[in-house]
Order: structure tokens, then C-alpha cells, then sequence
């Protein structure tokens, strides 16, 4: 008898004895192939009524491949035992299984089955150590125990409740429908057809590799890599792209890769991780890559986050890629590489700045983003650092910042601090959304403007690129300079803006007092006069002067407003019936006006608000008098509305022309200063309109109508 021949039967292949229930049911261990072979042989032809079988994606190939274990599977079918058979049906089985599916009376698929084990109505049989090859494991345990085949039996139907049919997963297969998996994948033979599969399927192939396994991938998979670029050729797939950071020792594989097609990029600062992706799947691998040995450990996936994930983190590296031909080029002419270090790590970026600041001998030059970004350095603790390499390294400090309404405050305290730095103010409308940090000339920190509102550093900044490279330094510079350059124009301009600032306050003033008289004068003096030319040109002098004295008016609210010295009487008004006031009066001027319009009232006709009667009676005015100016005919319509906006009750106000519309070459400036297409009025009227609506704490906008005319709008507050 071979060793570990069970006691108890026999079989032959033309008269076997059928299983029956032993008195002395055993437990035992059964070694050598051979012997296994002939167990499970054995069983096949003591079976009665049935034979279920476990496996995983390995075996089928045994059950089709092995003649004798496939003769045992035909034979029991023919004298009407049952087969029913589980496994993982997948791309590396796919035929296997569908010769299988005309053996068995039911295969059926369940992922990830990890088992392997067959029961008869009364034997059971499973490998000690669950072998992931495809060879058969040295030591089974078999036994015709009821209990032991009655839990294997309970197993194999729970496991056959929750699989498929086996043409289900091949019309998923044939479909490209693949349930979605991640796995961690250790055999040999099972990464290299994740790989092969991966190449086979996907139609564009992103890779990222470190130096140390550009030899075994070009000695390895280069049959691979010619398949994917001839179907590229043939416009089938898109190629594959390809990063790596290239030095000395890699320039002969690399050149080797873009003589086939390969599309390389170089990247300087590569995590420690390897991984293919393509929108079929991804492999990925974090594995040291100093040697040539092969992969032991993969991740494969193919679910979407991870490809998606992948996917993005590759295109941002192929973005920060430096074209491999310009990189060898660079590394053959021994030329001094331009390299970019990317930071991410906010806090990092901060690191590197202060570091650079301290390693200065020369000078500093700084260009922020915001006059916030300058408060957060400060809280920070910037301003001794700053002082203490100006004064004891004596190191000259120019800084940049933009103009705001602190902007004066930061730069007294900064002056405070370090009396020998020179500082400028730039114009808001040259406000960048990068921080410049240049150093001696030799080093150059970008520090991307994220978030403006966040109250450290850290949440504020976003992206960082450091750099050593005298190109790169010598182009941020000139543009310091020349931004230093317009802070002086930007100096004198304010200063000359200040002056005509006193000078038309001066002038308004001066302009009120002799027109008082003027007017009041000439009114006592009107019914005095009989002949009717006189009083005619009497007429002419009190309207021009009322006139001078509305531009008087005009030119101090301008003042006030810039000097965010308007004063406000606030009291609560019922705004429906200003508005209603207003609507019936210039629609008495109207009556006597040639033009075919109509002021209209429309929405809420009463509501109460806590405004400037007088000022907001004058913005009004000013949004009716420009439709009034700019339409023809047609209806203008005040509407009066209440919305509600991040929890705050408005009063929204709308007054609709059927006119021109607004002038597209003035539309981007509607509210500043003498933004006026018309020679009529001064062009200050929207501008102050927005400064007396501001105030209230509202804000005014405008925008072209669909069919015609435009639409003024302004907010203001309600208290709740």
C-alpha cells in the first residue's frame, strides 16, 4: 500500500465501490501528491449523489489541465452525480472556466474565494495550507466524519448563496463590466498577470518609477511597452507617459524609452512609491527600489478613488515635469539645472522663508500678497527676526504691500520695529496673489495666496516653489523692481491726489459762501423788478447760481465720501411712501416733458427702515434722473422688495429703464469717478449714490436688461 493510502476502500478504474457509511469513520492526514490525487479520485467514484467543490482562481486549470482529475469529474456526471463548483472567475481563468462551465451541471463565480475543499454526501477533503500557486498542496485532510462533512456542507451552501452564475461574470467579463476590488497581491505569478492585464487592457498607461528599477522594467516588460506603442501607432490607445527623475546612471535606459515612444518626463523630489494607472486599473507598489529584484509586494486596484487619486496625483507631477530630452541635454552639456523644489506643506513653506531670511548677508526683498499677509507674519513674529539680520548682519530690507485701509497702520509699526527698512505701497489694482521672498540675489521663495481670510500663515498659504536658479531669480527681480518702481509713482501719485483733495474741499467751501448771497439777493430783488427782460436774465443768475451750488454740494459729498467722513441722520422712515413721493413728482416733471415716460411704483408700497431720509431720497433721485436722461419712452418702474441674505433681512430697491442699457466700455466702472458716456451732469452721481448706500451698510449694482433698458438695484439693511 502507498504511504497514506486510507484504510477502508479501494478503487480501480473499472469497478468502484460505492461510499457507505464506515463504522470506524477516520480523520486523517494524506501526503504526497500522488496520494491526494488518488483520495480525490477515489471520492469521485464513491460518490452517491453529489459532489460540491471550493476553489480558488488557481484551480480550475488542475480540473481541465489534469487528465485524471478531469476523467473523475466526466465519469461521476455520467452516472448522475451532481457537480456543483465554486470559484473566482477573473481574466487569468476565463477559459479555463468556460471548458469547466461543460464539465460541471453549475459553476458559479464569487470574488475573492480563498478556500479550497470538496465534499461528497458523506467525505470531505481540503489542503492543510491554502497554496496560492497553481501546483497542488503536499498534505490534504480528509475525513468521513458526519460532523466534519456536515460543517463543510453548511460552508459550501453559504458560500453558494452569495455567488453567481457563471454566465453572469462571463457576460460581465465579455462586457468590460468588472466588480470593482483592491488588493494586496504577494505571489509571483499573480503580480505578473496583474500586470500583463493591466497592459493589455488599458488604452493609455501613466507611470511613475523610481531610477533604481528603470533597468528591470526595460529588461522585464519591454515586450509590453511595444505592444501599447504600436497600438498607439495604429491609434488605439493614447501611449505611454512615463516619470521618473532622470540622472547620470539613467540617461542610457531613458534614451532607450524615447527611441520607442515612450513619453518621459523629469521630476527631482519622487516619493517612494511606484505605481501604473490607467482608467482600467491601477498597480502600485512602495517597495525599496535599489536593486533589481522583482516586486514582492503590489497593490491593485480598480476602483475609482484609487484610480482617480492616482491619476490626479500623476498629472500634477507631469505638469511640475521637465521634458526628459532637456534634462539629458542639461545632464550631458553639464549645465547648471534650473531646478524648482514644489512645497505643499504650508508650514514647511513658512520654514523655508524665515530660514531664508536668516541666511541673508546682503539683502531682503519681500513682496506681499495682502496687507493681511503682512499682519499674519507679524503675529507671527517676524519683525525681530527682520530686525535682528538688519541691524546685526546688516542686511538692507525693502518691502512691497499693497495699499488698504491699514496699510498706514502696518507700515508705522514696521518702521517702529526696524528703522532702516525701506518700504512702498502699491496701487490695489497691481494686489498680486503671490508672496515673493528674494534673498542675496541667490534664492527665491513663491508663496501662492490661498485663503485671505484665514487668520495664520498656515491656513492661508497655499502652494510654494523654492529656487535657486539664477534665471528664475533674475525674473522674479525685475519684476520686484519694477513694482518697486510703480510704488513711487504710486507715492507721488497720492500725494498729488491728496492736494487736489484739500483743493477741491477748499473750493467747494469757497464756492458756498458768495452763492448764498447770490441767491438770497436776487430773490429779494425779483419782485421789485417790473420789466419783464430783466427779470428774464434775474432768472438766468438764480438758476446758475443754483446750479453752482449743487456742484458746491457735489464736490464735498465727493470729499466726505473719500475721506469716509459722511455723516449719516438716521431716523425710521416709511420708504414705500419716499418713494411713492418721489415716483409722483417726476412724473408731474415729465408731464411737461416732450418724452413719452411714466414712473411707475410697483412691489411693497410700505415698509419701514432706519435710513438718511435725505441721502437716500438722493440716491433715488440720481438712478431716476440717468433713466430719465437715457430713455425715450416706455415705462421706468421702481420696485421695492425684501429679501433675506446669510440670515440678514434687506430692503432691496429696483428702478428699470427701458433706455440704451449701460455702455460696455464703462460698465467695469460704473460706480467710480466721472464714469460718464453722456455731456450732461458731472459724472459723480452713481459714485456718491455708492458711498451713501455703503454707509448705510448696503450695496448698489447694475446690469444690462434681457430685452432692453437696465436695471439699478441697491440694499439696505433692516433691523430685525
Amino acid at each position: 500500500m502507498r504511504k497514506g493510502k486510507l484504510m477502508g476502500y479501494s478503487h480501480s478504474g473499472t469497478s468502484p465501490k460505492r461510499w457507505t457509511q464506515k463504522l470506524n469513520p477516520t480523520t486523517r492526514v494524506i501526503f504526497g501528491k500522488h496520494n491526494i490525487i488518488d483520495t480525490e479520485i477515489g471520492i469521485f467514484n464513491r460518490a452517491n449523489k453529489s459532489i460540491d467543490t471550493c476553489m480558488t482562481y488557481t484551480r480550475p486549470s488542475l480540473a481541465v489541465s489534469l487528465r485524471p482529475i478531469k476523467d473523475a469529474f466526466l465519469a461521476a456526471k455520467r452516472k448522475g452525480v451532481r457537480l456543483r463548483y465554486i470559484t473566482e472567475i477573473n481574466h487569468h481563468n476565463f477559459e479555463d472556466c468556460k471548458v469547466l462551465q461543460s464539465i460541471v451541471h453549475e459553476l458559479r463565480h464569487l470574488d475573492g474565494v480563498k478556500t479550497n475543499f470538496m465534499i461528497s454526501e458523506g467525505e470531505y477533503l481540503a489542503p492543510l495550507v491554502q497554496d496560492k500557486s497553481e501546483a497542488i498542496a503536499s498534505e490534504h485532510i480528509y475525513s468521513d466524519m458526519t460532523q466534519i462533512v456536515e460543517h463543510g456542507r453548511c460552508i459550501f451552501d453559504t458560500l453558494w448563496s452569495k455567488s453567481i452564475p457563471a454566465e453572469e461574470r462571463i457576460k460581465q467579463i465579455l462586457d468590460g463590466v468588472v466588480p470593482r476590488e483592491t488588493k494586496i497581491v504577494n505571489n509571483q505569478d499573480e503580480i505578473m498577470k496583474h500586470i500583463i492585464h493591466l497592459s493589455e487592457v488599458s488604452t493609455g498607461l501613466s507611470v511613475v518609477s523610481n531610477n533604481g528599477r528603470m533597468k528591470l522594467t526595460y529588461n522585464s516588460f519591454l515586450e509590453l511597452f511595444i505592444k501599447i506603442l504600436e497600438k498607439q501607432k495604429s491609434k488605439e490607445t493614447k501611449g505611454i507617459r512615463l516619470i521618473m527623475r532622470i540622472e547620470k546612471d539613467s540617461v542610457n535606459v531613458v534614451k532607450k524609452f524615447l527611441r520607442l515612444g515612450v513619453d518621459i518626463r523629469h521630476v527631482k523630489n519622487l516619493a517612494q512609491i511606484n505605481f501604473a494607472v490607467s482608467k482600467h486599473g491601477l498597480l502600485a507598489t512602495v517597495e525599496e527600489m535599489n536593486g533589481e529584484g522583482t516586486v514582492q509586494n503590489l497593490l491593485a486596484s480598480n476602483e475609482g478613488s484609487y484610480i482617480k487619486h492616482f491619476s490626479s496625483m500623476f498629472e500634477q507631477l507631469w505638469k511640475e515635469g521637465i521634458d526628459a530630452r532637456y534634462r539629458i541635454k542639461d545632464i550631458e552639456e553639464k549645465v547648471g539645472i534650473a531646478e524648482i523644489e514644489i512645497i505643499r506643506n504650508p508650514v514647511d513653506s513658512i520654514a523655508r522663508g524665515w530660514e531664508m531670511v536668516r541666511s541673508a548677508r546682503k539683502e531682503i526683498n519681500i513682496m506681499f500678497s495682502s496687507t493681511n499677509a503682512l499682519k499674519r507674519q507679524i503675529e507671527m513674529g517676524a519683525l525681530p527676526l527682520l530686525k535682528k539680520v538688519s541691524e546685526t548682519q546688516n542686511v538692507g530690507i525693502r518691502m512691497l504691500l499693497p495699499s488698504s485701509d491699514n496699510s498706514d497702520q502696518l507700515i508705522e509699526q514696521t518702521r517702529s520695529n526696524i528703522p532702516k527698512i525701506d518700504i512702498r505701497t502699491v496701487s490695489t489694482g497691481l494686489e498680486t496673489k503671490i508672496t515673493i521672498i528674494l534673498v542675496d540675489s541667490k534664492k527665491c521663495l513663491i508663496l501662492e495666496l490661498k485663503d485671505d481670510r484665514q487668520n495664520t500663515s498656515y491656513d492661508a498659504v497655499g502652494l510654494s516653489t523654492y529656487s535657486v536658479s539664477p534665471t528664475i531669480i533674475s525674473s522674479y527681480l525685475a519684476v520686484f523692481e519694477s513694482f518697486w518702481r510703480q510704488a513711487e509713482l504710486f507715492e507721488k501719485m497720492k500725494e498729488v491726489e491728496k492736494l487736489q483733495k484739500d483743493f477741491i474741499n477748499m473750493a467747494a467751501h469757497e464756492l458756498r459762501n458768495p452763492i448764498q448771497p447770490i441767491i438770497g439777493f436776487s430773490e429779494l430783488l425779483y419782485p421789485k423788478i417790473v420789466d419783464q427782460e430783466q427779470r428774464r436774465l434775474l432768472d438766468e443768475v438764480i438758476l446758475n447760481a443754483r446750479r453752482l451750488e449743487r456742484l458746491a454740494k457735489i464736490m464735498l459729498d465727493v470729499n466726505r465720501i473719500e475721506n469716509n467722513s459722511l455723516v449719516l441722520t438716521k431716523e425710521i422712515v416709511d420708504i414705500g411712501k419716499v418713494v411713492g413721493d418721489i415716483v409722483e413728482s417726476y412724473n408731474r416733471k415729465l408731464e411737461e416733458n416732450v418724452k413719452k415716460l411714466a414712473v411707475i411704483h410697483d412691489g411693497m408700497k410700505s415698509i419701514n427702515a432706519t435710513i438718511d431720509k435725505v441721502r437716500i431720497t438722493q440716491v433715488i433721485c440720481n438712478i431716476l434722473d440717468n433713466a430719465v436722461n437715457f430713455s425715450d419712452e416706455g415705462k421706468i418702474r421702481v420696485i421695492l422688495k425684501k429679501e433675506e441674505q446669510d440670515g440678514q433681512n434687506f430692503l432691496i430697491i429696483d428702478v428699470r429703464d427701458m433706455g440704451r442699457g449701460i455702455d460696455q466700455e464703462i460698465s467695469s466702472k460704473l460706480f467710480t469717478k466721472f464714469a460718464s458716456k453722456s455731456d450732461m451732469g458731472t459724472g459723480l452721481g452713481l459714485f456718491i449714490s455708492k458711498g451713501i448706500v455703503e454707509a448705510h451698510g448696503g450695496k448698489i449694482w447694475a446690469e444690462k436688461n434681457a430685452d432692453r433698458g437696465a436695471t439699478f438695484s441697491f440694499s439696505l439693511p433692516l433691523k430685525t
